[in-house]
């Protein structure tokens, strides 16, 4: 089942906050007036709607329509956490920008999600959030949501290109990249390591990943630095730089700033107005 939304301006965004389970209790039953957007982040949830059962493991969305019940299935497990959102749709059927968001949807990027909820909720808590720019976020939730189901309204991307679909190599690389980026990594290290030369490799990773080798190595490094700043708030900004394969913290705060937008420091300060419900 797949539910259409124009993202364009019509939707009306309530109120958002991160569910942390306190291990007893189950979801309440209850019919709304308004959509409710559920991403789990941690553990497995059992929902039902109407005569419809939604079994949720981590990085998986709900969408529930308002006008039906919903709730638990079984009590919620000590690990359980996710994030909702609320909202309406204002004037159905008067905008052009239509996604197609599906009951259940394994979230492709759930970094992504993660940063749409906490900038929200972050807002949201400092009193700072405006209705356009959390009708925006919620937008963009939704449209993180479709990702898998954009075939069927003509929004996902052409397919890749044969050369896309035989890049062995730039794949080896790759995963090259994902084990080693934690330490001194440059593209000669690599060409030694694959003993092909350096301009080669370059060549083949830049045709088939649309990049850099180089620049892939700081996508890896700032997006497991995202991660780390997010749940490990013990370890100071320096301390995230070493552990993510920079030895000058002040490259790393450039390098995280260029690719994410934000400095570290006001990243982090995201996830530190979260609101947090456990009934």
């Amino acid at each position: 089942m797949i539910l259409g939304f124009d993202v364009s301006d019509t939707l009306e965004a309530l109120n958002a906050g991160l569910f942390v389970s306190p291990g007893f209790g189950t979801h309440p039953e209850r019919v709304l007036d308004s959509y409710e957007l559920m991403f789990v982040t941690q553990g497995r949830l059992d929902m039902f709607e109407e005569n419809r059962s939604f079994p949720l493991l981590r990085n998986q969305t709900l969408l529930l329509c308002p006008g039906l019940r919903h709730g638990g299935l079984l009590p919620y497990a000590p690990d359980v956490n996710f994030y909702w959102v609320h909202f309406r749709v204002r004037h159905p059927g008067a905008g052009h920008r239509w996604v197609g968001v599906p009951k259940v949807a394994s979230i492709i990027n759930p970094d992504g999600m993660t940063e749409l909820f906490c900038r929200f909720i972050s807002d949201q808590e400092s009193g700072i959030l405006d209705k356009v720019s959390a009708a925006h976020l919620v937008a963009l939730m939704l449209i993180e949501a479709s990702t898998t189901e954009q075939r069927e309204w003509g929004m996902r991307a052409a397919p890749r290109t044969r050369a896309h679909q035989r890049a062995p190599l730039a794949q080896e690389i790759q995963a090259y990249i994902d084990g080693n980026f934690r330490g001194p990594i440059t593209t000669s290290s690599i060409a030694r390591d694959f003993h092909r030369s350096a301009d080669y490799l370059e060549r083949v990773f830049r045709r088939h990943r649309d990049t850099s080798i180089l620049e892939a190595v700081h996508i890896k490094r700032v997006t497991a630095a995202r991660a780390m700043l997010r749940t490990e708030g013990r370890k100071n900004i320096n301390e995230v730089a070493f552990a993510c394969g920079y030895s000058d913290p002040g490259y790393f705060r450039r390098m995280f700033r260029r690719l994410t937008g934000l400095s570290p420091k006001k990243f982090r300060s995201l996830y530190t107005r979260t609101h947090i419900n456990a009934h």
